[in-house]
């Protein structure tokens, strides 16, 4: 099979390796430069304020926390040459799940006291999405749906 070097630029790959206890997401591509695009969590749940934001080239991450002291938390980073994500798999559920259109996977604690967590790729945008709460499986979707696209760097 050809392939133009420009299709051959723009294709990111990734890799999900299923281990006994975690599952890995692994990257290769082209390395990406300029600063990530910003995006936002536009249904934020009633009670929950910000308490840590981490802003880096490659790697974005928020967390809030209510009066309970739960904390939600909301990262992204670009898919590219030498980037991995691990979430572990034991103690939880992992079915796959669609966020706006894009393949995920949602993985619910079977211990209520634990996070569940919740991961989705834009490919077209090159980034790996995740969100972590302590709440159940509806109320993170809809916190993932609601992510939207503040700021472009473009």
């Amino acid at each position: 099979m050809v392939v133009s070097p420009t299709v051959r630029a723009a294709v990111i790959h990734w890799v999900t390796e299923w281990y006994e206890t975690y599952i890995l997401y692994r990257y290769s591509g082209e390395q990406i430069s300029g600063e990530l695009p910003k995006y936002e969590i536009t249904a934020l749940p009633e009670g929950y304020v910000e308490t840590e934001r981490i802003e880096m080239p490659e790697y974005f991450c928020v967390t809030y926390k209510n009066e309970e002291g739960q904390w939600l938390r909301f990262d992204y980073s670009y898919m590219q040459q030498g980037s991995a994500l691990d979430i572990l798999t034991e103690g939880v559920e992992v079915r796959d799940i669609t966020v706006n259109g894009f393949d995920g996977q949602i993985f619910l604690s079977l211990d209520p006291k634990n996070d569940n967590t919740l991961t989705w790729i834009d490919p077209s945008a090159n980034l790996q999405f995740t969100v972590d709460a302590f709440l159940d499986e509806s109320a993170i979707l809809h916190i993932a749906e609601s992510v939207a696209l503040k700021e472009s760097t473009k």
